[in-house]
């Protein structure tokens, strides 16, 4: 209809394995303030081309649970709004299991807006293996699982190479180690496409997981590798994409990388920031909060987009 307000949208840039730590850059490669969009630190705030996040702050990954916070139970409660360890006892890490899938079959964030009638789309482009390979060998993320319960088509290496999708490293750097024949891409131009996509789509997810290997293997080279095209990526991303319509959430599932001394994943607060319409204001569209631990961000992201009731 003539006049019609444009659509409101979401972008989950989601970062594996990355917490609010110490201003101590022998520590932190983050406090070493070469990735301005990422230098969220215990005193550091974020900056970019366009300006500083109108949000950006820890977020609780233990939600009262004894533990470290892992990335199973976490990534969970961030696609569905669910107390993931509570509900299961325990924080867990890896591939959820039955009882994770049966909460993300139900409560999936993309599965409750297609749902809704709204588009919701995975951007990861998938190995060519995995449409090949029998359900049984399939170990499936909880992001994989959120898009699988959603029904929403999984994009593949065709959707890569017509610019449709990116692959988890962004550049192609990992999956040409692993022997796959692809060309390289540059951060800048991975970041056209999520924001290409992102303002296709109501909903859209990006997943690197990356850091969280780096941050395991106290690899600073490595973590300097991910940050470094993480930054590039992301500022393409703020610059090319329509921040009065989209809000772009940069979203971690628990610490890792911000704390080279340790190979475990720590306790630190999530990174959360975000740019774009809902960023701003007390509140957003449908009264819900400012996100303060990780079950808060499905409320936040579907108050963003005036989708459907947060309750």
């Amino acid at each position: 209809m003539i006049g019609s307000p444009a659509p409101r949208r979401v972008l989950l840039f989601f970062i594996d394995g990355v917490g609010v730590g110490t201003d101590d850059p022998d520590v932190n490669p983050i406090a070493t303030g070469e990735f301005p969009t990422l230098y969220l630190t215990q005193t550091g705030t974020p900056n970019s081309k366009i300006g500083p996040p109108g949000m950006s702050w820890g977020l609780d990954a233990s939600m009262d649970v004894p533990g470290l916070p892992q990335s199973a139970t976490g990534q969970t409660s961030i696609l569905t709004g669910i107390n993931a360890p509570s509900a299961m006892g325990r924080h867990i890490s890896g591939f959820p299991g039955p009882a994770l899938k049966r909460i993300l079959f139900e409560h999936s964030i993309l599965k409750r807006l297609r749902a809704a009638g709204r588009t919701a789309t995975f951007l990861n482009a998938f190995r060519p293996e995995y449409f090949t390979m029998p359900e049984a060998h399939r170990r499936l993320s909880a992001t994989s699982l959120a898009t699988l319960a959603s029904g929403a088509p999984f994009r593949d290496w065709r959707d890569l190479l017509e610019e449709r999708a990116v692959t988890h490293d962004l550049t192609h750097w990992k999956v040409r180690e692993r022997g796959y024949d692809l060309p390289d891409r540059t951060p800048e131009l991975a970041g056209e496409i999520i924001a290409r996509e992102a303002m296709r789509n109501d909903f859209s997810l990006f997943e690197y997981f990356e850091t969280d290997r780096a941050g395991h293997a106290q690899d600073r080279n490595r973590a300097m590798h991910c940050l470094r095209d993480l930054d590039r990526a992301l500022q393409t991303v703020l610059s090319r994409i329509d921040l009065t319509t989209v809000t772009v959430v940069v979203a971690s599932d628990h610490g890792n990388l911000e704390d080279s001394r340790a190979k475990t994943h720590t306790t630190n607060p999530a990174v959360f920031m975000a740019w774009g319409p809902g960023a701003h204001g007390s509140e957003v569209e449908g009264g819900a909060p400012k996100p303060r631990r990780l079950t808060d961000l499905v409320p936040f992201m579907l108050g963003a987009m005036g989708a459907i009731s947060t309750a």
